[in-house]
């Protein structure tokens, strides 16, 4: 029997992070040009250079707990994403990003429903870049968790899932499990559409490593951004398998009288396909990785340094016997920036990147916009952080 509520709190926090945006486009690809089996046609067009604000993944939410002693409490967290560049609704319902309700125990766990990152995108790449990298250009994942051709998000292994649960053991000198499960509600006798993500970690003094595989069924995270004669999406005797694993390692370390954080982080990720018709979309693989460095200095400076490349992968059709080429799809993002804080809940930072795509490739890091088949794209930020 549980013994009666003893503590109970809510809180409202926010993170704020707004920027002046200077982005340039270049060379895209010409029209005519030979591409990969799974590139759409090159428009060889660019915006060229572009001024903008954007206020990436700027958040609000509630979050609170209740704890009934014996070592049990609930807990919940409902957030909102926040445009406050431009006050345009857009996807920012009061639930539109991690929401849920949950029991925690010391000795058993924790589970909670709702609507919630996946343990893949929670495990891996978790060296925040100034704090400002979710949903900037600056962030890994927009080489490290996605392919190179077409700009459907049905193939990204950086995602947010509805409908789900999740459970996580108690910690043990360390190490942690967790595994989340998402239903597909719609489910029908041809497709069934559930999301698996899971992965163990330790977590110890210096030390982080983590190990995340992510399976998506029936999503068609290929089909979905192949040219539209390869695609098996409209047959319904076509099944798909999309799978991620990913291996993190982070070491915290002193010098110069500072906190440095290293990060590397290196996956798999693998597009597979069954029962389609000869000549279309079968499979596609590639491997991506990443490095990057977190320093916070004596005094109010941070700064942070990160690249990550995606290889351009192999792929085939269905049948055998018409080749399938990845040529060109390959991409790399190399990003700078630093900041200056003055308390410890507002800072101003600026931010430089550079995202190179292959011939083929159509690896994107703007908000807003696509990016033209085999361009590159050079962006600089100016920004301010209020986080409450």
């Amino acid at each position: 029997m549980l013994a009666s509520a003893q503590t109970a709190s809510v809180t409202l926090y926010g993170r704020l992070y707004p920027e002046i945006n200077f982005a340039r486009m270049t060379g895209p690809t010409a029209p005519g040009s030979g591409v990969s089996t799974l590139t759409g046609p090159p428009s060889g067009e660019s915006f060229g250079t572009i001024i903008k604000e954007d206020a990436s993944n700027s958040r609000f939410g509630l979050r609170g707990s209740e704890y009934f002693g014996n070592g049990w409490a609930a807990f919940f967290q409902v957030e909102q994403r926040v445009l406050i560049d431009t006050g345009n609704p857009g996807n920012t319902g009061i639930a539109s990003r991690d929401t849920y309700a949950g029991l925690q125990s010391a000795d058993w766990g924790l589970v909670r429903l709702g609507n919630m990152d996946t343990v893949y995108k929670n495990l891996g790449d978790s060296l925040s870049f100034l704090g400002v990298s979710s949903g900037n250009f600056v962030s890994n994942s927009n080489v490290l968790s996605k392919q190179g051709f077409g700009t459907n998000s049905a193939g990204s292994f950086h995602l947010r899932r509805g409908n789900s649960v999740w459970y996580e053991t108690p910690q043990y000198r360390g190490f942690q499990a967790l595994i989340q499960y998402s239903p597909d509600e719609a489910k029908t006798p041809s497709r069934n559409a559930y999301l698996v993500s899971t992965g163990v970690k330790y977590d110890n003094g210096p030390i982080y490593a983590a190990l995340a595989y992510e399976l998506h069924n029936d999503t068609f995270g290929g089909s979905r951004n192949v040219p539209s004669a390869l695609s098996n999406v409209n047959d319904l005797n076509a099944r798909s398998k999309d799978t991620g694993i990913r291996l993190t390692g982070q070491y915290r370390f002193p010098l110069f009288g500072g906190d440095q954080t290293v990060e590397g982080d290196v996956a798999e990720i693998e597009y597979k396909e069954s029962g389609g018709k000869n000549g279309r979309f079968q499979k596609y693989r590639h491997t991506t990785y990443a490095i990057g460095l977190d320093s916070k200095w004596n005094g109010p400076w941070r700064t942070a340094i990160a690249y990550t490349a995606a290889s351009a992968g192999s792929c085939s059709l269905f049948g055998g016997v018409l080749p399938c080429n990845t040529s060109g799809l390959d991409g790399k993002q190399f990003a700078v920036g630093a900041s200056y804080s003055f308390s410890p809940r507002t800072a101003v930072f600026a931010l430089v990147a550079k995202l190179w795509n292959g011939h083929s490739a159509q690896y994107n890091n703007l908000d807003g916009s696509d990016a033209a088949v085999g361009a590159d794209i050079q962006q600089i930020a100016l920004g301010i952080l209020h986080s409450f």
